[in-house]
């Protein structure tokens, strides 16, 4: 719920950084220009931005580390920066993330960091805890609920890497997309009272813009066949261009899959799917989706 020289803000129903308090209450943006000076290279802004935030804070960090590329890029920042953090990987029952916690837990070795491995029980927190929390965010997607109890376990500031870049293809062309879902930790939190950092590519507006100026993102704007997953696709080869160790893999249904559409859920979790049905489905929960194409981006956040 913190952004550099505050360039972004968020209400519901006119309240700063306020609660969800219906499932109907009106999420709105709020946009301000700051950024005056030539963009960098995006591995300079993601570097820059890992400089900045731990200038503002005085608290440890803790990592939510999934194992999916989204979080692995945090933690890379970090260790070549020698910016100290804690790394936090969940392992679910039943394997449910087997495949990123062998990702997670491979990196972290490559790096040479130790991490926290904790046990969480995916089952159990649907069927006792989950819609205490749903209530505090009214989140449209169950499957982001399970990070909210996580930073329960966390003693120090947490950084997640929610929100990153987003393009997605509507209307026959490539929009950036702010969703509210994608906002939903950082929701949660200010329910709580407890600061986070977790959109951590939207702290700072530069990394935004120079990643809409990548030569891989050009292309994307230049293809015109609709596909769910280029995206996501395209986001693992731009990452491993600036950190070739990086390991092209596909998207799991483990804790990153999680925030995915339900359609890319294990079959197996049907808990998660019947909560899904009885609370979330049945409400019909509002989710605003601001998109703009790159042109509009570049002049909602920079100046000419």
């Amino acid at each position: 719920m913190f952004y550099k020289n505050d360039w972004l803000s968020w209400t519901y129903d006119g309240v700063k950084f306020g609660r969800k308090t219906t499932p109907h209450s009106k999420f709105e943006l709020q946009f301000k220009k700051t950024v005056n000076q030539p963009l960098k290279s995006h591995k300079e802004e993601l570097l820059e931005n890992t400089r900045t935030i731990r200038e503002r804070f005085n608290d440890p960090f803790d990592l939510l580390f999934s194992g999916g590329v989204d979080s692995e890029v945090i933690l890379r920042c970090h260790h070549e920066l020698k910016i100290p953090i804690n790394v936090f990987i969940f392992k679910y029952e039943n394997d449910y993330n087997v495949h990123d916690v062998r990702h997670a837990l491979r990196i972290c070795d490559e790096l040479n960091i130790k991490p926290n491995l904790i046990d969480f029980n995916l089952q159990k927190f649907f069927e006792n805890d989950a819609y205490d929390i749903w209530t505090k965010t009214y989140v449209k997607k169950s499957g982001r609920l399970p990070h909210m109890k996580m930073i329960e376990y966390l003693d120090n500031m947490p950084i997640m890497g929610d929100s990153e870049p987003l393009w997605e293809f509507d209307n026959n062309s490539w929009k950036f997309c702010f969703e509210e879902v994608c906002h939903s930790q950082s929701i949660y939190c200010s329910s709580i009272n407890r600061p986070i950092i977790a959109d951590w590519y939207e702290f700072s507006p530069e990394i935004l813009l120079s990643h809409a100026l990548l030569p891989k993102i050009k292309l994307l704007f230049k293809n015109k066949n609709h596909d769910d997953l280029l995206f996501d696709r395209t986001k693992y080869f731009i990452y491993k261009e600036i950190w070739p160790e990086i390991m092209i893999r596909p998207k799991r249904n483990g804790y990153e899959g999680f925030n995915a559409h339900p359609k890319y859920w294990d079959p197996k979790l049907t808990f998660m799917q019947e909560f899904q049905n009885k609370f979330i489905t049945s409400t019909h929960i509002s989710n605003e989706i601001f998109q703009y194409n790159e042109e509009e981006l570049f002049t909602l956040l920079s100046f000419p």
